[in-house]
C-alpha cells in the first residue's frame, strides 16, 4: 500500500509540471479564435452598411374590378338566353315531328261503356249470391233448436271448466300443505344439526391439531400453490375461475349460494371431521369458507368462515 502511494506521488510530480505548458497553449488558442470571430462580425456589419437599399418593384395598374365583373355577368346572361332559345326551337321541332294522337272522346266513350258493363256484371253476381244464400237457409234444419243445443253445450263446458278449476285449487292447496310440512321437517333437521355441530369449535380444534402446511402431503390438495387473483381452489378439482361479481364475496345463513359453486363439494367430510350432513344437503368449499347447503335450491344451512389457517 505504501509503495503504491509513493509511486502515485512520483508520477504526479512529473505529470503536473509537464501539463502546465499545454494548458497555457490551449488558453492562447481560445483567445485567438475569439479575436478572429470579432473581426468577421465587424466586416459583415460594414458590408451591410455599404449596400444600397433595395427598390420596390413598380405597381401594375389593375383594371377596375366592378366593371370586369359586370361585363362577365352580362356575357353569362346572354349565353343563357341563347341556350334557352335553342331549347325552345328544339321542342317545337320535336312536337311538329310527332304523329297526331287519337281522338280523345272515342277513348273516353269506350272506357265508360266498359265501366257500365262491369257494374252490370257485379249486380248480376250479387243477385246470384243472394239467391244461393236463400236456398241454403231453406235447406238448413230448424234454427231455434240449434240455438238451444248450442246454449246447452256452452253451459256444460262452463260447468266442466268450473269443476276443473275447483280441482286445480284443491290440488294446489294440497301441494302447498305438503311443501309446508316438508319445510317444517327440514327446519327441524337443520336445528338438530346445529345443536350437534358447532363450526367455531370445529375450526378451533382443527387448527390446534394441524399445522399450517398440513395440506402439503394430501393428494386432494395436489397442485395448490397459494392464493391466485380471480381463482379459487377446491380439493380434488384444482383451480377454477370465479366471476368478478362473486370474487371475495361471502354469504350468511339463510342466503342462497350461487349455483356455480354447488359442484365443488366435500364428500369426504369424515376426513375433515365435519358433521354428518342431513339428507338432501351437502358440504361445499368456496374460497376458505365451508357452506352446508340444500341440494335443491342452494339454501345455506350453516357456514364455517376461515376454515383453515395457511
Amino acid at each position: 500500500m505504501k509503495r503504491s502511494l509513493m509511486v502515485a506521488a512520483a508520477v504526479a510530480a512529473f505529470v503536473v509540471p509537464a501539463a502546465a505548458p499545454l494548458a497555457a497553449l490551449a488558453q492562447d488558442a481560445h483567445s485567438e479564435r475569439q479575436a478572429i470571430r470579432e473581426q468577421r462580425r465587424e466586416a459583415r456589419a460594414a458590408a451591410r452598411a455599404e449596400q444600397p437599399a433595395p427598390t420596390p418593384p413598380p405597381r401594375v395598374e389593375r383594371p377596375n374590378r366592378p366593371e370586369v365583373r359586370q361585363e362577365r355577368r352580362e356575357d353569362r346572361q346572354e349565353r343563357r338566353q341563347e341556350r334557352r332559345e335553342e331549347r325552345r326551337e328544339d321542342r317545337q321541332e320535336r312536337r311538329a315531328e310527332r304523329p297526331n294522337p287519337p281522338a280523345r272522346p272515342e277513348v273516353r266513350q269506350d272506357r265508360r261503356e266498359d265501366r257500365r258493363d262491369r257494374r252490370e256484371d257485379r249486380r248480376d253476381d250479387r243477385q246470384d249470391r243472394r239467391q244461393d244464400r236463400r236456398e241454403d237457409r231453406q235447406d238448413r234444419p230448424n234454427r231455434p233448436d240449434n240455438r238451444q243445443d248450442r246454449r246447452d253445450d256452452r253451459q256444460d263446458r262452463r260447468q266442466d271448466r268450473r269443476e276443473d278449476r275447483r280441482e286445480d285449487r284443491q290440488d294446489r292447496r294440497q301441494d302447498r300443505r305438503e311443501d309446508r310440512q316438508e319445510r317444517r321437517e327440514d327446519r327441524r333437521e337443520y336445528r338438530e344439526f346445529r345443536q350437534r355441530f358447532n363450526g367455531d369449535r370445529w375450526r378451533h380444534d382443527w387448527n390446534r391439531r394441524h399445522g399450517r402446511d398440513w395440506w402439503r402431503h394430501d393428494r386432494r390438495w395436489r397442485g395448490y400453490s397459494g392464493i391466485r387473483i380471480g381463482f379459487y381452489f377446491a380439493p380434488g378439482y384444482g383451480y377454477y375461475n370465479v366471476p368478478r361479481s362473486y370474487w371475495n364475496q361471502t354469504w350468511r345463513v339463510g342466503d342462497t349460494l350461487p349455483s356455480i359453486f354447488w359442484r365443488y363439494r366435500l364428500d369426504d367430510w369424515r376426513t375433515y371431521g365435519l358433521g354428518y350432513p342431513p339428507e338432501g344437503t351437502r358440504w361445499v368449499l368456496v374460497d376458505n369458507h365451508i357452506y352446508l347447503i340444500d341440494e335443491y335450491d342452494g339454501y345455506i344451512i350453516d357456514v364455517i368462515y376461515d376454515a383453515w389457517n395457511w
